[in-house]
């Protein structure tokens, strides 16, 4: 009976979906000459069920890859740093016109950006090349309404936020100011957590 251990129709139940382990293990038997129907009779599955198992797993690798790709490709202006480092990216935008692209990386607490625009009042750091950590928690902090606004808490509960978090409520308003006409658009990097539907 193979390695499936008891015969799951006759109890009524349904056999367990393969551990990723044993995905990979047939994958490795099947490229070194086992066939599918072998394979499948072994694990106690059907042949349509296992070749859906070795087919999903390439399909959520070319997925993977593709995201990769794309990120890459947004961010090849960046040929100093390694954009695979980087999980966020924000485009400051004027109106329709990017000023300023910010990369970062929560995980080291540093970001890489590229100037898009000579007029220094539209860019996010000023004539600051290389901004700190700091200086983006500044940066963020300044696209939001001050911690000392009258009626926070209820703003808040507005925007749905529990408590004052400047990247949080920049997510959330775009980082909008009545004053100007500046905002922020938002995109991921997360292949991962994409392909798992997070």
């Amino acid at each position: 009976m193979g390695r499936g251990g008891c015969c799951w129709a006759a109890m009524g139940g349904r056999k367990p979906k393969l551990l990723a382990a044993e995905i990979e293990k047939i994958r490795t038997c099947h490229e070194n000459g086992e066939t599918i129907t072998a394979l499948a009779k072994e694990y106690g599955i059907s042949r349509q069920a296992l070749s859906r198992y070795l087919n999903q797993k390439t399909t959520e690798t070319e997925m993977v890859c593709q995201i990769i790709r794309q990120w890459a490709k947004l961010n090849q202006r960046f040929q100093a740093v390694n954009v695979m480092d980087y999980n966020m990216r924000i485009d400051f935008m004027c109106e329709e016109e990017c000023c300023t692209v910010i990369l970062v990386n929560f995980r080291e607490k540093r970001i890489a950006i590229e100037n898009e625009t000579d007029e220094m009042i539209h860019r996010a750091f000023g004539i600051k090349a290389k901004p700190t950590w700091e200086d983006f928690e500044e940066f963020l902090e300044s696209r939001c309404f001050p911690r000392t606004r009258d009626g926070l808490r209820m703003i808040l509960d507005d925007i749905g936020l529990d408590f004052y978090d400047p990247l949080a409520i920049v997510e959330k308003t775009k980082g909008r100011m009545a004053e100007d006409f500046q905002w922020m658009k938002f995109t991921y990097f997360r292949p991962e957590a994409d392909i798992c539907g997070q």
